[in-house]
């Protein structure tokens, strides 16, 4: 007989959802690579991201800046793949939580690069140069998070928006 006691305590529920979503989290970086997916592929890159949301919506000690980061990703999987308006709707999501929650740095940095990223997968490409614009303006304090941003930056599929 399974063992329910995690299911009595919400802290335990909480910090199993936490370990969750970091580990669905990470594992989308094992197989995100930009290149091109198969059928399976495509499966497992979005099952892997719609768990991390799931899992952060619950964790234990989760806020608005997990709530960003998942809807981020799910914006950046889609738009490796090419699906623009769910691209677009994520970017939107992220970048609503970010606004509400007057976050800055590394977080509004990356709001204004998935709409970006999105906007130009949709081929609406002014509106995405903007979005680029804004996201390398963002001041960020440390300068590894400014690396990463960077990284990311120059990272394709920008769909012929020049970066």
């Amino acid at each position: 007989m399974a063992d329910d006691s995690a299911a009595d305590d919400p802290g335990e529920i909480g910090a199993l959802h936490r370990s969750q979503a970091i580990a669905a989290n990470n594992s989308v970086w094992d197989i995100y690579d930009g290149r091109s997916y198969g059928p399976d592929d495509v499966d497992e890159l979005l099952g892997r991201a719609y768990a991390a949301s799931y899992h952060w919506r619950r964790a234990s000690g989760a806020g608005p800046v997990n709530a960003a980061r998942a809807s981020w990703l799910l914006s950046r999987c889609h738009a490796a793949l090419g699906h623009g308006e769910l691209a677009l709707h994520h970017a939107e999501q992220s970048a609503r939580v970010v606004h509400a929650a007057g976050l800055r740095d590394f977080d509004l940095a990356y709001a204004h690069e998935a709409l970006a990223r999105a906007l130009a997968c949709l081929g609406r490409m002014e509106e995405a140069a903007v979005e680029l614009t804004l996201a390398r303006a963002v001041s960020i304090a440390e300068d590894d998070n400014r690396e990463i941003v960077e990284a990311d930056i120059a990272a394709e599929p920008w769909y012929g928006l020049a970066t």
